[in-house]
C-alpha cells in the first residue's frame, strides 16, 4: 500500500504493507537490494485469449521483474508458467459486503417478551382481579364486619402489584390474601425477568445481516455479486464443479456481467456504493474490516491456497527465497509480522454473538414509553374534562329543576 505521506517519499520508502516488510526481511537475510514498482495494469496474472501472461505474470516472464511479492495465489496454471517459493500465507475467498444498518425500534421495550406472554398477562390480570373480587364479596357476606373491596379497587389493586405500585384498597379475607400472595410471586418473576431482558435489549446493538453465509448469495437475486476480472479466484469459480459456486459463476459471468469489476479498489468502492458483494481473500477482507467499520466478512472462507514468492521459469535463487521464507515461520517473524497488520481490531466484531456488543440508549429505543406517557397524559385531561362538563350539566338540570 501507498503510505500517507508517500508523495514526499522516495523509492520503496513509499509503500508499506505485510508484503513491503516481507521483501525487506528476505533481502536482509540474503543480503541483496531491491526495488519496488506496481505492475502497469494493476493485475495479478491470468492467460489471455492469445496466450500471452497479463499482470504480474507477464512482468515475470518478459523479464521485467526479478520476483513478485503479493497476494499472488499459487495455481496450476500459474505454476505452470513461472516458479513459485514455499508458501508464506495460505488465504481463502471470503465475501466482504457492507455492514448493514442496526434495527431500531420506538416500542423496542416491548420486545422482552414474546406477544403470547402480553396477551397472556394481560388475561391473568383480568382473571385474578375477577375472582379476588368474587373471594372478597363472598368472604364478606360471611362476616358482616369485614369490608370488601369493590371491582374496580380490586382491578386497581392487581393493576398496582404488577407495577410494585401502592393502593388503597387491599384483601380482608383469608382467600384473598391468599391470591394477592400468588399474584405477588407471579409479579416479581415476571417483572424481573422483563427487567434482566430489558436491559439487554435495549443496550444490545442488533444487527440483521441479509447474508449469513457466502452460499445464501447463490439463493437470491437482490444483492450483486463479483470478483475481479482475470484473477485466481475468478479462476475458480470458471473452473469450479461445486453447484452453487458454478451457479455463481453464471450470474456473475452471464446474467450480471457488470458485477466483474477491474481492481481490488473499485470492488470496495462498489460495497460501500451499492448493494454489492464483493469475493476477495480473506487476507484483505479481513483487513478492510479492521481499517474500515463500515466492511464486514462474510464466511465461511473456502478455496484454500498458499501465497508465494514468484520468480522467472528456472531462477537459481528460487531455492534461497523458499530458505528464507521457511527460516522467517521458524523463528516466528512471519506470526509477528501478520500480528503487525491484522492483530489490532478497531471495529466491533460482527462474528461475535450481540450481547458481546452493547451501545448506550438511543432516543429511538425509548421513544415508545414518552409516547405511552403522552397517551397518558392526554387520556387523564381527556376524563378530568368531561367529568368537568358532566357535573356541570348535571347542576344545571338540578337548578332547572
Amino acid at each position: 500500500m501507498f503510505k500517507r505521506d508517500h508523495k514526499v517519499r522516495m523509492g520503496n520508502d513509499k509503500y508499506e504493507g505485510f508484503a513491503v516488510d516481507l521483501v525487506r526481511e528476505v533481502a536482509d537475510m540474503l543480503d541483496f537490494d531491491y526495488e519496488i514498482y506496481l505492475v502497469h495494469d494493476g493485475k495479478f496474472g491470468s492467460r489471455l485469449p492469445n496466450g500471452e501472461w497479463n499482470g504480474m505474470m507477464g512482468e515475470l516472464l518478459s523479464g521485467n521483474a526479478t520476483m513478485s511479492v503479493a497476494p499472488l495465489s499459487i495455481s496450476s496454471d500459474r505454476e505452470g508458467a513461472v516458479d513459485f517459493t514455499k508458501p508464506f500465507m495460505t488465504r481463502y475467498i471470503s465475501v466482504l459486503m457492507k455492514v448493514p444498518q442496526s434495527e431500531t425500534s420506538y416500542f423496542e421495550f416491548l420486545n422482552p417478551l414474546h406477544h403470547t406472554v402480553w396477551i397472556c398477562t394481560f388475561g391473568a390480570f383480568i382473571f385474578v382481579s375477577i375472582t379476588l373480587y368474587i373471594l372478597e364479596r363472598v368472604g364478606s357476606m360471611q362476616k358482616k364486619d369485614c369490608p370488601y373491596i369493590s371491582f374496580r379497587q380490586s382491578l386497581w389493586f392487581v393493576f398496582g402489584s404488577l407495577l410494585q405500585g401502592s393502593t388503597d384498597a387491599s384483601p380482608s379475607t383469608i382467600p384473598g390474601r391468599i391470591l394477592a400472595s400468588s399474584w405477588w410471586f407471579f409479579a416479581l418473576i415476571l417483572i424481573s425477568s422483563y427487567t434482566a431482558n430489558l436491559a439487554a435489549f435495549l443496550t444490545v446493538k442488533k444487527i440483521n445481516t441479509p447474508i449469513k453465509s457466502v452460499t445464501d448469495l447463490a439463493s437470491q437475486t437482490k444483492i450483486k455479486y463479483g470478483t475481479v476480472r482475470h484473477s485466481g479466484i475468478m479462476s475458480f469459480f470458471k473452473n469450479t464443479n461445486i453447484e452453487h459456486f458454478s451457479k455463481m459463476w453464471s450470474q456473475m459471468s452471464e446474467i450480471d456481467p457488470d458485477s466483474m469489476v477491474s481492481t481490488t479498489e473499485e470492488g470496495f468502492k462498489k460495497v460501500k456504493q451499492a448493494n454489492f458483494a464483493f469475493f476477495w481473500d480473506t487476507t484483505v477482507n479481513k483487513y478492510m474490516t479492521i481499517e474500515d467499520c463500515e466492511f464486514m466478512e462474510v464466511g465461511p472462507p473456502f478455496d484454500p491456497k498458499g501465497f508465494g514468492i514468484g520468480v522467472p521459469p528456472g531462477a537459481t535463487y528460487r531455492e534461497d527465497l523458499s530458505m528464507a521464507i521457511l527460516k522467517l515461520s521458524d523463528t516466528g517473524k512471519l506470526h509477528e509480522m501478520e500480528n503487525k497488520w491484522w492483530g489490532r481490531r478497531n471495529c466491533p466484531d460482527l462474528s461475535k454473538p450481540s450481547t458481546d456488543e452493547t451501545s448506550e440508549l438511543q432516543i429511538e429505543n425509548v421513544a415508545g414509553v414518552f409516547f405511552i406517557l403522552l397517551g397518558g397524559v392526554a387520556m387523564a385531561g381527556v376524563v378530568c374534562l368531561a367529568e368537568y362538563f358532566v357535573k356541570k350539566i348535571s347542576r344545571t338540570v338540578k337548578k332547572v329543576r
